[in-house]
C-alpha cells in the first residue's frame, strides 16, 4: 500500500508553468471569486494565490459576504470578462445558499472559464473534446496517471454529490479505457458498498468523512480522494484514512494528495489561455 501525494507532482507542473511564463511576452491573469465564509473555500482561495504569485502569474481576489446580491457578482464578473489582462475566471465553490450556481457561472466568458465549470465547456466534454475536461477531474486523473500502472479495460468508480459531477468524472475515467459508472452519495451505503467492492479505480469527491472504509474495497483498489470536510477538528476526506490505508493499494490523502494538483492544472490552464490570446492577436 502507498499514499499517493500530490506535492511532488504539483511542483513538476509549477516548474513547468514558471519556465513558460517567463519565456512568455504576456502576464497570464487569474481572477477569483469568493463569496462568504467557508473555510476550506479560503484555504483553496489562498493556496491558488500563493502558487500563482510563485510562477509569476498576476492573482486578483474579489471578496464578498454571504449576503452580496447576485446582481453585484454579475456586475464584477462582466468587469473581468471585459479586460484584456485578466485570462481566467474562477467562482469559488461551494457558493452560499441562495445564491443561483449555475446561473453565476454562466455569466463568465467561456474563454476565460479556467475551473471548467461553464455549460458550454461541460457541453464540449461531455460530447468528446478532452481538452476541456475540467479542472478538478483534471487534477484527479493527473494523479492517477503519475502511477503509471496498467488499468485499462477494468472497471472505474465514481461517487459524487451530484449528477452533474459523477457525469463528467465518469467521462473523463472513461477517457482513460476504464470502464466506468458513477453513484451519489445519497445512496444507502449497503449500495455503494456493493460498487466500491467491485472497482479497481475510486474517484470520490462528496465531503463526507468515512464515507468509504477498508471494508468497502479490495486490496487492488487505488482510491483517489478529492473530497474535504472537517471532523474533529481536522481537515479529512471521504476515505478513512487508517483502514484504507491499509487495505488500498494507492490511496491520494486528504490533506495532501488531490489539493496541490488542482492548484497546479488550474494555472497551467490560465497560462495556455494566456498564450492563446497573445497568439489569436
Amino acid at each position: 500500500m502507498g499514499l499517493l501525494y500530490g506535492k511532488p507532482l504539483a511542483d513538476k507542473l509549477l516548474a513547468l508553468i514558471k519556465a513558460r511564463v517567463k519565456k512568455a511576452s504576456v502576464v497570464p491573469g487569474l481572477a477569483v471569486i469568493l463569496i462568504g465564509d467557508d473555510a476550506p473555500s479560503r484555504l483553496y482561495v489562498n493556496l491558488k494565490e500563493k502558487a500563482a504569485q510563485s510562477v509569476g502569474i498576476h492573482f486578483e481576489k474579489y471578496d464578498f459576504p454571504k449576503t452580496v446580491a447576485r446582481e453585484d457578482i454579475f456586475q464584477c464578473i462582466g468587469e473581468l470578462n471585459l479586460r484584456k489582462d485578466i485570462h481566467g475566471i474562477v467562482v469559488q465553490l461551494p457558493l452560499p445558499e441562495g445564491l443561483p450556481t449555475n446561473e453565476i457561472i454562466a455569466r463568465i466568458d467561456q474563454r476565460k472559464d479556467t475551473d471548467g465549470f461553464h455549460p458550454e465547456t461541460l457541453r464540449k466534454f461531455l460530447a468528446g473534446e478532452q481538452d476541456e475536461c475540467p479542472v478538478f477531474p483534471r487534477a484527479m486523473i493527473t494523479l492517477l496517471r503519475s502511477l503509471q500502472i496498467r488499468y485499462a479495460g477494468e472497471k472505474g468508480l465514481v461517487i459524487a454529490n451530484s449528477e452533474m459531477l459523477g457525469k463528467i468524472t465518469m467521462r473523463a475515467l472513461m477517457n482513460e479505457g476504464l470502464r466506468a459508472e458513477y453513484i451519489l452519495s445519497q445512496e444507502k451505503p449497503e449500495i455503494i458498498s456493493a460498487k466500491t467492492q467491485e472497482a479497481r479505480v475510486i474517484l470520490t469527491a462528496c465531503g463526507i468523512p468515512n464515507l468509504i472504509t477498508g471494508a468497502m474495497i479490495s486490496k487492488k483498489t487505488i482510491v483517489i480522494d478529492g473530497g474535504i470536510s472537517q471532523l474533529d477538528g481536522k481537515v479529512v476526506g471521504d476515505a478513512e484514512r487508517v483502514s484504507v490505508e491499509k487495505k488500498a493499494d494507492f490511496l491520494s490523502p486528504v490533506p495532501g494528495g488531490v489539493g496541490p494538483v488542482t492548484v497546479a492544472v488550474l494555472l497551467a490552464r490560465v497560462t495556455e489561455r494566456a498564450l492563446d490570446d497573445m497568439k489569436a492577436e
